[in-house]
């Protein structure tokens, strides 16, 4: 069996959290509910 965990390539900081852009981004990746992401 796999266990597959979404891991980033390196340490990402966010200095300044923007919810507006956020939610731009993840619907260019197909939307909340997409499998893609």
């Amino acid at each position: 069996m796999w266990i597959y965990e979404k891991k980033l390539e390196f340490p990402v900081s966010i200095k300044k959290p923007d919810a507006r852009l956020a939610k731009i981004m993840i619907e260019q990746y197909g939307g909340a509910y997409s499998n893609r992401v």
